[in-house]
């Protein structure tokens, strides 16, 4: 069975992603089973068939202690199984624990069925700063973890974490398939990227461009697979499913994280002994001109 499950910084495009990977891989003849790791419950809404019949895994078990697998499972769109951990209300319990309880009983429940499914997409809560979010490296034996970062720094921390977690979880079988780039602007230069991927020993899966499509298609409940099936995003995704499909997991070395203090300067090119000294005043001067106002 093919394990997939895509990390990031929380709001960096992961549903996006995991989705249309989902979607990509239906369509490839695959029997795919979307697993959504995130409290809040979103991961599913564009794959679910019948979105009036969406539930979670925490809501369910609450509701009844004797539910079994297919009380769990919605029916998605295409030949795709969803599940959605759920978690607590907002503001009460703990995320994290949702979605580790979630596993126990995807285990106690064989949900994961390798007799029922080929493939498994696990789109996974931001950074792993807790153990409940890492649930799918640790109980998931196989798994190939892509972590999706923009240019921004604040994502490679993230990435730089979810590194460290991966490489603890190495004897579980659990490799990292290497980065997609989800661009916020689209003529960032990706050199600090590159260094990044270099570092912690790595590769760059793909580069996706910011694209008003991906919000048109969430607003119609679509994956941009099939919203705008040619867009340079959906090609983009297409072509980093082939590639990690491809990817055999005895080629993929344990990643060596960085220092939390040095994701910086790698990033920005300095070494270990530059001091970074800001631009002059004059030279901080923005472009910007026009933008959407309500």
């Amino acid at each position: 069975m093919e394990r997939i499950a895509f990390y990031g910084k929380g709001g960096i495009g992961k549903s996006t992603i995991s989705t249309s990977a989902s979607l990509t891989l239906s369509r490839m003849g695959r029997k795919v089973l979307h697993v959504g790791c995130d409290p809040k419950h979103d991961s599913s809404l564009n794959l679910v068939k019948d979105p009036t019949k969406f539930k979670t895994v925490i809501d369910k078990i609450f509701e009844d202690a004797d539910a079994d697998a297919d009380d769990l499972i919605m029916e998605g769109i295409e030949g795709i199984t969803c599940i959605e951990s759920g978690g607590p209300q907002a503001g009460r319990g703990c995320g994290g624990r949702a979605v580790s309880r979630s596993f126990e009983v995807f285990d106690d429940l064989e949900v994961i069925d390798e007799d029922l499914y080929d493939t498994v997409v696990y789109d996974v809560l931001g950074d792993v700063v807790c153990g409940g979010f890492a649930a799918p490296m640790r109980r998931s034996a196989g798994s190939k973890v892509v972590v999706v970062l923009s240019e921004e720094l604040m994502a490679a921390y993230a990435a730089n974490r979810i590194a460290a977690a991966v490489a603890s979880f190495h004897d579980n079988d659990i490799r990292l398939a290497g980065l997609v780039v989800n661009l916020r602007n689209n003529q960032a230069d990706l050199t600090p990227i590159q260094r990044f991927a270099d570092v912690i020993g790595t590769q760059v899966l793909g580069v996706l461009p910011r694209d008003p499509l991906v919000c048109e298609a969430e607003i119609h409940r679509q994956c941009i697979t099939q919203y705008a099936p040619e867009s340079p995003v959906a090609v983009g995704i297409q072509a980093i499913v082939d590639k990690v499909l491809s990817l055999d997991k005895a080629d993929l070395a344990q990643p060596v994280p960085a220092m939390d203090i040095h994701v910086r300067r790698i990033m920005r090119g300095y070494d270990h002994e530059a001091i970074a000294e800001p631009p002059p005043p004059t030279q901080r001067v923005s472009t910007i001109t026009e933008w959407s106002r309500i």
